[in-house]
């Protein structure tokens, strides 16, 4: 092999590393909003009685601040808010999670509570702050 074509060989080789391992060093994800330490998506997961099938449940941010949130009345999507309902959540949006808590749907906008996302880990749906992600 020539010297030239070992040169770009290597310089290739070299150049492809570094696509792949950029990203990995420096917390980048290749795709997708996904933080690959903690699991958790901005938005996404199941919504309404797929939610509920799926065993989502609301998580402690979201659920104490009821009172920041819109009262959308027992039925939300589909979904009665009743006993087996109860803490089911889902993110409506990336920045608006609804949750099921004592037989009414909230919908709360994450940004109005100091968050900047509803997110989810797969199973727990809650608002985050960017820092957290």
């Amino acid at each position: 092999m020539s010297a030239k074509s070992c040169f770009f060989v290597r310089s290739f080789a070299c150049v492809s590393f570094l696509a792949f391992a950029i990203p990995a060093t420096t917390g980048l994800a290749a795709c997708g909003s996904s933080n690959s330490g903690s699991g958790m998506t901005k938005g996404g997961g199941a919504q309404g009685s797929a939610a509920q099938d799926a065993m989502q449940t609301v998580g402690s941010t979201a659920s104490s601040d009821t009172t920041d949130a819109t009262d959308d009345g027992a039925s939300y999507e589909s979904v009665t808010c009743d006993d087996s309902a109860e803490g089911v959540a889902w993110c409506d949006s990336d920045t608006e999670i609804v949750f099921c808590s004592g037989g009414s749907f909230y919908s709360l906008d994450c940004t109005s509570i100091s968050g900047d996302f509803c997110g989810n880990d797969g199973t727990t749906i809650d608002c985050y702050a960017d820092s957290d992600f």
